[in-house]
């Protein structure tokens, strides 16, 4: 029997991960989670779910886990403007407390869902908005940590890690009400209800839009068979956001607005989940827009 925390369990991603670990008989699944951005709607059969904020993981958690799979952060680009306060709190505050957390329980692996956007703009992205400078701040503490542990004799100062990074994740259970929607799901609510699809002004910057159960995959093998850094999910094949408005059918209206990255980084060399793991896409995005389409013919 393994016993494996979800951090962000009912949210977008991380409801797929725990929809997959549950399959397993020998998996005592439990998500932790403060519903800032998570549903009670996401909840999955056989998981324990208990609410409350990262920063307090000792007092919530009292098992130790073999795995922790972080996803409660904070995990939007343009709002992050106006939520600097949250974002600290739930990235740095949060995330440091799990990190604590694994050292002291010596938990077996810290499985941690970093952001693509520290790629973008040869890395200078992350300097752009508060949600890419936290989580790639996160992503250099906890190699640290493991350098740190490397040079520490102490048997006490352990710390095992991988590091997956996440491009725009898209398929079922996606949210797309409100300011921290996602742009799919926004989409395919427009779609239904009429009206015009909005873009932020290029349009032509782009995403690898990557589906939600391979991102869940690719973060169980990475559990499983990974260590360390740049343990990349991506679909390999870009798409610019007036390609994904067109391919719902239009009309587009373009706006001036933060358009996020200007691009979606340099993904030909960051194979190691490909060439360690085992790992690929299945799902392309413009044929899950055509499928949704399908099953959603207008009136």
């Amino acid at each position: 029997m393994k016993t494996i925390l979800v951090t962000g369990g009912a949210g977008h991603v991380g409801s797929h991960i725990i929809e997959q670990l549950v399959k397993n008989p020998n998996n005592k699944v439990i998500s932790l989670d403060n519903y800032f951005n998570g549903r009670i709607e996401n909840h999955i059969t056989g998981a324990e779910y208990r609410e409350g904020h990262t920063k307090d993981i000792d007092k919530l958690i009292p098992e130790t886990p073999d795995i922790i799979f972080h996803l409660g952060e904070y995990a939007r680009i343009a709002p992050s403007f106006d939520d600097i306060e949250q974002v600290f709190d739930m990235n740095t505050v949060g995330t440091f407390a799990v990190i604590e957390f694994c050292k002291k329980r010596k938990v077996g692996k810290l499985v941690y869902a970093a952001s693509s956007t520290k790629f973008a703009t040869n890395g200078q992205e992350r300097f752009a908005n508060p949600y890419s400078f936290t989580k790639a701040n996160n992503v250099d503490l906890i190699n640290s940590y493991g350098e740190w542990c490397k040079k520490n004799s102490n048997p006490d100062f352990e710390f095992n890690y991988a590091i997956c990074y996440f491009y725009n994740a898209f398929g079922p259970r996606e949210k797309g009400d409100g300011k921290y929607g996602t742009l799919i799901a926004k989409y395919q609510d427009i779609y239904l209800n009429g009206g015009n699809f909005t873009v932020n002004k290029p349009g032509t910057q782009k995403r690898n839009f990557t589906y939600v159960g391979d991102l869940a995959r690719g973060m169980i093998l990475t559990a499983e068979k990974g260590h360390g850094n740049g343990y990349t999910l991506n679909n390999k094949k870009a798409y610019s956001i007036i390609e994904i408005a067109e391919s719902f059918g239009g009309p587009i209206e373009y706006k001036d607005g933060y358009p996020g990255r200007q691009d979606s980084g340099d993904t030909s060399t960051q194979d190691k989940a490909r060439t360690e793991l085992g790992w690929e896409t299945t799902v392309d995005i413009l044929d899950y827009i055509k499928d949704f389409i399908a099953k959603h013919p207008r009136k």
